[in-house]
């Protein structure tokens, strides 16, 4: 019995021995779990804590300071973890917070940029953009007959008044000058809304600085968008290019046949192939992207060549309508070699009142028609232009024909009364160039593959081009409206007044990069017309002497 009551005791020590050792076991598992939650919410906590630090700039202090609380929970029991995890979770969404707040700051906040296209600044939607850019045309012309054969014994009479003798050093004088010093400031209002602001510093602007371009358009629809403004209305084809991209240094004859730039509003539209994504046209009116577009605006009226004045006077009263079509009718076709073939056609018609035509120039810039005092366009004013283009990779051909006619009023004196006659002058030109470094050759321009930088073998981009350009002058325009003995020119004066010009260029551009662009052209001209001997009485008319210039261009655009 006792021997029994040994082995119940016995066991019973054993099985609270076991007990014990388990129920110890089970507590330090327990105790060691709590612990690794602790520390792994410590170091979560301390991770947040840190990059907390770094979102509110308070560098490490914050961080240093969190870290005796962490020591202190580090031994707690479980209300202890859960009081830190509610602090990580506080954390987690203050971090939260501050990277919403962050978030829609960057998406209000405004862009700005500098780069080839100028100083651009715009709203984070781009609903609202303001872009500043220049451009600069420091030009020469060098004559080369400084001593034209037989000169000396002409003269270029400009009216009915003396003679004056063409110089014996050559028909221009060699010059260097900056011929244009132009500010664009542009911009959109509203996404729908562009203008531009264009003050002109350059020679082009006689007698002063001037406002070349002040006009807003209205682009809601593509289809039909609207400008108002000073502008370059439907006219000329090289008129209408970007003057940064034109490819010689002066324009050609049919540009100076056409409207130059008019104070009205324009009716303009757009239409891309279908399927295919609308093209920019980068803040102007006229888009030469797109499959088709066409114009149709009411304005002042201008005579040819002439950039109006920024006034309104009586003499505007009869407005003048212009209007314009133009397409690449091979855009939707598979044929790469004709999908860069654009033609148009501009019509113009007015009836201006007290207008004073402007003289015409050479290529080289010399005034070859002059005008008479008191000459003036009353009555019917109307132009066409057929125009167009060929691109196809690297070559390219541009062509365009003006014609203009317009009704005459002539100067008058105390023995002839006013005479009118109609005027028909028209112009034309084809040009070709081929890029010899192989980038594409657009009227966009061309846009060199590697910019300027001999000391990695880049040399830009390199130009050939070749112009074909002719002027004739309506015979009407030298009418004697005096008598054989005491003759009258009250239009123009055959003595100063060339009856026909024919100009051929050959040139070559260098692009540097997309903003430095450097021009050589030869121009050689041959004239009918123009001057007349001293010898004889009257002096019967010569033909002016042959024009040759060799002139340049430095231009940066930005």
């Amino acid at each position: 019995m006792k021997t029994h009551k040994l082995l119940l005791v016995a066991a019973t020590v054993g099985g609270l021995f076991a007990s014990s050792t388990h129920v110890a076991e089970a507590a330090a598992k327990k105790k060691s779990s709590k612990d690794a939650q602790i520390e792994a919410l410590t170091r979560r906590l301390e991770l947040l804590e840190q990059r907390l630090a770094v979102s509110e700039g308070n560098g490490q202090g914050q961080n240093s300071a969190a870290k005796p609380a962490v020591a202190n929970v580090a031994g707690a029991d479980i209300p202890a973890v859960k009081q830190l995890d509610q602090k990580v979770r506080l954390l987690e969404r203050k971090m939260e917070v501050s990277k919403e707040t962050a978030d829609a700051e960057k998406k209000t906040a405004s862009k700005f940029e500098i780069g080839s296209e100028g100083f651009k600044w715009s709203s984070a939607d781009d609903s609202y953009k303001f872009q500043v850019r220049g451009l600069i045309n420091a030009d020469s012309a060098f004559y080369m007959d400084d001593s034209v054969k037989g000169a000396a014994g002409l003269n270029n009479t400009t009216a009915a008044g003396p003679a004056s003798a063409i110089p014996v050093n050559g028909l221009g004088i060699d010059r260097f000058q900056v011929s244009r010093a132009r500010l664009f400031f542009s911009g959109t209002l509203g996404k729908y809304t562009d203008f531009v602001i264009t003050p002109e510093f350059g020679t082009v602007c006689s007698g002063g600085p001037c406002l070349f371009d002040a006009w807003v358009d209205l682009h809601y629809f593509s289809f039909a968008s609207l400008t108002a403004g000073k502008q370059k209305g439907p006219g000329s084809l090289e008129r209408l290019q970007d003057i940064s991209k034109s490819q010689f240094v002066d324009l050609a004859y049919p540009t100076q046949l056409a409207p130059n730039r008019d104070i009205g509003i324009l009716l303009h539209g757009e239409f891309t192939a279908p399927g295919r994504e609308r093209k920019s046209s980068n803040g102007l009116p006229s888009n030469f992207k797109d499959l088709f577009q066409y114009q149709v605006g009411v304005f002042n009226g201008t005579a040819d060549n002439t950039n109006v004045a920024n006034v309104t006077t009586s003499t505007y009263d009869n407005k003048e309508f212009e209007g314009r079509i133009f397409a690449h009718p091979f855009q939707l076709t598979d044929i790469g070699l004709m999908q860069g073939l654009g033609m148009g056609l501009t019509g113009t018609y007015g009836q201006p009142k007290g207008l004073t035509p402007t003289n015409l120039q050479s290529p080289g810039s010399e005034t070859i028609v002059t005008y008479v005092t008191g000459t003036a366009l009353n009555g019917d004013h109307h132009r066409l232009i057929p125009q167009g283009y060929w691109y196809y990779g690297p070559y390219g051909v541009f062509t365009e024909y003006a014609m203009s006619w317009q009704t005459l009023t002539s100067a008058t004196s105390t023995t002839v009364k006013q005479q009118t006659i109609n005027q028909q002058n028209s112009g034309w030109q084809v040009s070709t160039s081929y890029v010899l470094t192989g980038e594409d050759n657009t009227y966009q321009g061309v846009k060199p593959r590697k910019p300027f930088d001999p000391y990695n073998g880049s040399w830009g981009a390199l130009q050939f081009l070749a112009r074909w350009s002719e002027l004739s002058i309506d015979k009407n325009t030298f009418t004697n409206i005096g008598t054989l003995k005491t003759p009258f020119y009250g239009f123009a004066n055959p003595a100063g007044s060339i009856k026909n010009a024919t100009s051929w260029t050959v040139g070559l551009n260098w692009y540097l990069n997309n903003n430095i662009k450097l021009v050589a052209d030869y121009e050689q001209t041959y004239y009918k017309g123009g001057a007349a001997s001293t010898l004889g009485t009257p002096s019967p008319v010569m033909d002016r002497p042959m024009e040759r210039v060799f002139m340049t261009r430095v231009q940066v655009y930005f």
